[in-house]
């Protein structure tokens, strides 16, 4: 397995472990009515990734340098251009998907009160979410999407 495919099955599955784990603590929380100190599990989550990733990555490029060989940047390229806008796709679905839930809403005369502290959590969590979902599904069509060696 090559370094780009190895990163890109690292970044799948740290991310998938660490949002699945933030995402969970965050519904947990929600649930409970609580909503303090989510910044900081979210700057956690963050920096973990980050960490775990670099960490791992150069790792894995330190241990297999000598078995590096040159990629066919064509078909590899390709599906990495595929998969991102199939991601892309995703995120604008989800964006115009929560806005005409916003708007559905409106029309029936519902209010989430963005302005209080709590909603904003929420929102927010919602945007990352539509993020993580995103970048997740870009990591696992590129890997789907490259020619087998």
């Amino acid at each position: 397995m090559n370094l780009r495919k190895t990163h890109l099955w690292i970044s799948l599955i740290v991310g998938a472990v660490v949002w699945g784990a933030y995402f969970t603590h965050f519904i947990g929380m929600t649930w409970r009515g609580e909503t303090g100190g989510l910044a900081l599990w979210f700057l956690g989550a963050l920096a973990l990734i980050v960490v775990v990733e670099g960490v791992a990555t150069g790792l894995i490029a330190w241990l297999f340098r000598r078995r590096s060989r040159v990629l066919d940047e064509g078909p590899t390229l390709n599906a990495a251009l595929q998969a991102s806008h199939v991601a892309l796709m995703i995120l604008i679905a989800l964006a115009l998907g929560t806005a005409a839930v916003l708007a559905v809403c409106a029309l029936l005369g519902w209010s989430f009160d963005l302005a209080a502290p709590r909603s904003q959590v929420i929102a927010a969590n919602v945007l990352l979410a539509m993020v993580v979902i995103a970048e997740l599904s870009r990591a696992a069509l590129t890997l789907a999407l490259m020619p087998r060696r």
